[in-house]
């Protein structure tokens, strides 16, 4: 792969391709000023200047509003300034049981996951390396119309009923009733385990298994008496826009339910991440470093002040890719409340924090146990720190950005003037988490 060229704007400063000289200048107001000696600037020699290579990504994932983000990673030019092209623009939108096939047989390098999918087959599955985890659902949501009559378990638990016996009575309610589910296979375990509750199982019930707009249709059509759609769109439209009522659901069930490493409310929990093969991974690992930072970096434009231009942009392709019509405000309620994210700041929590109720040991280790008892994977042995490279390249990453702070504080005003210009270039991938680069211009400004 070729090195990229690093400019110069008509100040003499360097551009690295990708940086403008006005974020440059805003790197530099941020306390890596460049210095001018005897009105004469001098520029370090090629040879102690990193470059960053070209790749290019083919990048995949759900159809679905927490997968289809990812497509700003491009338009935003993150992506870009860390030498990176999306393959075509955008990821390719796929079905969810096309993703894993498509991964182990090299037809994309990485793909947005929801790791559930992963989860019951890791003995099959085991050339998948997530790096990077980045949300987690719990918009999972039996519905019922507000004219049904129907009780929530929070009216029953409002009644003076304990939580096990709210969810009882909930769910006793769907004996025998017309229940639309989607289609998609990654939903099941959720509704057998709710309707467990209950003391019932989908066959209790009268399924209708459709597509989720399908689902939303037969809802206010008065077609079925309640409905599960596995989409986030589907849930919003159904609760908040037609008014149906959540009967019992996965934020009810965190709500309620103990939490631990032997609760049964891991069982309700995986995550939404990045995934590619372990070979990729090894052949690729300074690229995963730039696309992560490219990734958190998108985080957090479309988190912090920048969210309604980012989710103004996003709206027409999530729109125009999940036929439902997409507002900022819809898709702000739908990354907040239903799939809330894990920014950087967040990822601590998930990797060593094991009070957490979202740790990854606490909810796969627990997942893992389910499915060996059920006879669904063997029982042997599966090191969760070597599945989740993710937990790994996160650190890597923290020590990259510690490292390159330390560096950094320790160049002083005096520095010759190409060790300052490299400082600079620096600090702007440092605050663009690109802790990589940062990391390796900062040892070259003081080589």
């Amino acid at each position: 792969m070729q090195g990229r060229e690093i400019r110069m704007t008509k100040d003499n400063l360097p551009i690295e391709a990708g940086f403008g000289r006005r974020a440059l200048l805003k790197g530099a107001a941020a306390g890596a000023l460049v210095a001018a000696t005897g009105g004469h600037r001098v520029w370090a020699q090629a040879a102690t200047t990193p470059t960053i290579p070209e790749a290019t990504i083919r990048l995949g994932g759900f159809a679905v509003t927490n997968h289809g983000w990812t497509v700003l990673m491009s338009e935003s030019g993150f992506l870009k300034d860390v030498g990176i092209t999306m393959a075509g623009g955008a990821p390719k939108l796929l079905r969810e049981t096309q993703v894993l096939p498509q991964v182990n047989q090299g037809e994309l390098d990485i793909a947005t996951m929801w790791f559930g999918m992963v989860t019951q087959a890791l003995d099959k599955e085991t050339a998948i390396r997530p790096i990077l985890s980045y949300s987690y659902f719990q918009g999972n949501t039996i519905l019922a119309s507000p004219d049904s009559g129907f009780k929530s378990v929070d009216e029953f638990v409002e009644g003076g009923m304990a939580w096990d016996e709210a969810a009882a009575a909930a769910v006793q309610q769907m004996r025998g009733k017309r229940f639309a589910i989607t289609a998609s296979p990654s939903t099941y375990p959720w509704n057998d385990f709710a309707l467990s509750l209950g003391g019932l199982s989908m066959k209790d019930t009268q399924t209708f298994p459709v597509e989720d707009p399908r689902a939303v249709q037969m809802a206010i059509g008065g077609r079925v008496d309640f409905a599960a759609p596995g989409g986030a769109v589907q849930v919003y439209q159904l609760q908040y826009q037609a008014g149906w009522k959540p009967i019992i659901s996965t934020r009810q069930m965190v709500k309620y339910m103990p939490s631990g490493t032997g609760s049964a409310v891991n069982e309700l929990l995986n995550y939404d991440l990045m995934i590619c093969t372990d070979s990729f991974l090894e052949q690729n690992r300074e690229t995963v470093y730039r696309w992560c930072g490219a990734t958190y970096r998108t985080l957090e434009y479309i988190f912090a002040d920048s969210q309604q231009q980012a989710l103004a942009k996003y709206a027409p392709f999530i729109s125009a890719n999940t036929g439902s019509q997409m507002t900022p405000e819809t898709i702000k309620y739908i990354f907040e409340q239903l799939d809330p994210f894990f920014r950087w700041k967040d990822q601590a929590g998930i990797w060593e924090d094991q009070n957490n109720t979202l740790y990854f040991k606490n909810i796969y280790t627990y997942q893992i146990g389910k499915f060996v008892a059920a006879g669904t994977i063997p029982d042997q042995p599966y090191d969760l720190d070597k599945i989740f490279a993710s937990a790994t390249i996160w650190r890597e990453m923290k020590e990259m950005q510690a490292k390159t702070e330390a560096i950094l504080a320790k160049l002083n005003a005096s520095a010759s003037e190409d060790r300052q210009r490299l400082a600079v270039q620096a600090k702007l991938h440092y605050d663009s988490f690109n802790f990589y680069d940062a990391l390796r211009f900062a040892e070259a400004a003081t080589a």
